[in-house]
């Protein structure tokens, strides 16, 4: 009976960690005092998955939504539960690189692994300023540019608390669905050439031992998930 509990929980943990994911989807480009919509989901990006949020595990529904401004102002933004999605909104003050970021740490442990979750987004209002994505969660996603044109080679650099992070598996995931795996280098960059136009999710987990307990239940691991989107163009 102790190995199949056990068992069911890293079936758990695995299933969480890997299929599901929270992620911001917001136009890139914003305008100075306008509301700028903003969607935050969870689900399976890959399957074209994006479940209730009635259906949400654990404390999903508790993510909090911060935006950063040009300024490095750190503004939170409400949510409200919109059927599969949390909805909010945020009105850009000036011009600049706004940065939309979500840091969320599930209260249920899983197959002895502390899930934290993070989301990033970036909002260019008029002339872009210097991105504060790198440093924006624990662990981020960073592409050479938010919008490729055409299909070159896209670099996309790992951050784990700011310093490049070698040797972390990055998922990218296209519109229709299709996953290409990579892992970063030394420098903390995953190399990526899409193959098709429209809106990628980059996902990126890195795992790492820590033993402690959570809402008085102990764990063995840490898995960070982030998740950003990209859109290529033609």
């Amino acid at each position: 009976m102790k190995k199949l509990t056990l068992s069911i929980a890293l079936l758990l943990c695995a299933f969480f960690a890997s299929a599901h994911a929270v992620w911001i989807e917001t136009a890139l480009k914003g305008t100075k005092n306008k509301a700028q919509d903003i969607r935050v989901f969870l689900g399976e990006y890959a399957a074209n998955e994006r479940d209730s949020v009635s259906n949400w595990f654990s404390n999903m529904k508790d993510v909090r939504l911060f935006v950063t401004t040009p300024a490095g102002a750190h503004e939170e933004v409400s949510l409200k539960a919109d059927g599969r999605s949390l909805a909010g909104q945020f009105t850009p003050a000036t011009e600049g690189t706004y940065t939309l970021s979500i840091s969320h740490t599930v209260e249920t442990i899983y197959g002895e692994a502390k899930i934290e979750y993070y989301a990033t987004a970036t909002v260019v209002v008029g002339k872009e300023s210097t991105s504060q994505l790198a440093g924006s969660t624990f662990l981020s996603v960073v592409p050479g540019t938010e919008e490729p044109k055409g299909f070159g080679t896209l670099p996309l650099t790992i951050y784990k608390n700011k310093v490049a992070l070698a040797d972390a598996k990055v998922e990218v995931i296209s519109p229709d669905g299709w996953v290409k795996e990579l892992k970063s280098g030394k420098n903390g960059v995953a190399d990526f050439t899409p193959v098709q136009a429209g809106q990628h999710l980059l996902e990126v987990s890195y795992s790492e031992k820590a033993v402690g307990t959570h809402h008085d239940q102990p764990y063995k691991s840490i898995v960070h998930i982030v998740t950003h989107n990209v859109s290529v163009k033609k």
